[in-house]
C-alpha cells in the first residue's frame, strides 16, 4: 500500500470519527472538570478508543476472512456506510440526540466509545482492513488518524470560540461532504471488482 493509500485510509477513518462534530457532546460531559483534568480525560479516552480500533483492525480482519467475503462485497458495503455516515454529517439535524450529562467522571463509555470509536467506525476498520495488503500500515492509516482526532479534541474548546456552534455545524458538513466523495469513489470501485468478477 503506498503512502497516499495510508493517507486516503487515514483521512476516511478520521472523517468517520467526526471530531468536530461530536466535539460539544464531549465537552458536556466534561465542562464541569478542571481544564488539567479535562485534558487528562480526553487524551485517556482517544487512548482507549485508539486500543479498541486496532483490537477490531486485527479481530475484525480473521472474522471477515473465516467468511471467505469477496473484495467487491467488502468495497459495496463500506462504500454504502460511509455514505450514510456522511448524510448524518451533511444533515446534522437527521442524528440530533440527547446528551444526559452526569457530574461522573467518564470512563470508557461514553467517550471512547461508542462516541470516538463507535459502531460505523469499527465497521469500516474491519472492512479495510480485509483490502490491505499490510496490517503494519493499516494500523500506521488508523495511528494517523487518532492523531488528527486527539488533535482536534485537545483545541476543540477554542474551536467552539473562535467558530460558535454555527461555524462547527458548517464545518461538519464540508466534512461529511469530503466523505461522500470518499464513499461514492469505494462504491464504484467494488462495482468494478464485481464486473471484472463476473467477466471472469
Amino acid at each position: 500500500m503506498s503512502g497516499q493509500s495510508i493517507f486516503s485510509i487515514a483521512l476516511t477513518l478520521f472523517l468517520v470519527t467526526n471530531p468536530i462534530g461530536n466535539a460539544p457532546a464531549i465537552i458536556a460531559l466534561i465542562k464541569d472538570f478542571d481544564f488539567s483534568r479535562q485534558k487528562i480525560i480526553m487524551l485517556r479516552e482517544a487512548i482507549f478508543s485508539l486500543i479498541l480500533a486496532l483490537f477490531f483492525q486485527y479481530g475484525g480482519e480473521v472474522f471477515l476472512n473465516t467468511l471467505s467475503i469477496e473484495r467487491y462485497t467488502v468495497s459495496l458495503c463500506g462504500g454504502t456506510l460511509l455514505f450514510l455516515i456522511s448524510l448524518s454529517m451533511i444533515f446534522p439535524y437527521l442524528h440530533e440526540e440527547a446528551i444526559k450529562v452526569t457530574k461522573h467522571e467518564p470512563f470508557f463509555v461514553p467517550i471512547a466509545t461508542p462516541i470516538l470509536s463507535g459502531p460505523g467506525l469499527l465497521s469500516i476498520i474491519m472492512l479495510l482492513s480485509s483490502q490491505v495488503s499490510s496490517n503494519f500500515e493499516m494500523s500506521l492509516a488508523i495511528l494517523l488518524a487518532w492523531v488528527g482526532v486527539s488533535f482536534v479534541l485537545l483545541i476543540a474548546p477554542y474551536l467552539n470560540k473562535v467558530l460558535g456552534k454555527r461555524g462547527l455545524v458548517a464545518l461538519e458538513q464540508l466534512m461529511g461532504l469530503v466523505l461522500s466523495i470518499l464513499s461514492t469513489d469505494m462504491l464504484i470501485k467494488g462495482i468494478e471488482q464485481f464486473i471484472l468478477s463476473i467477466r471472469g
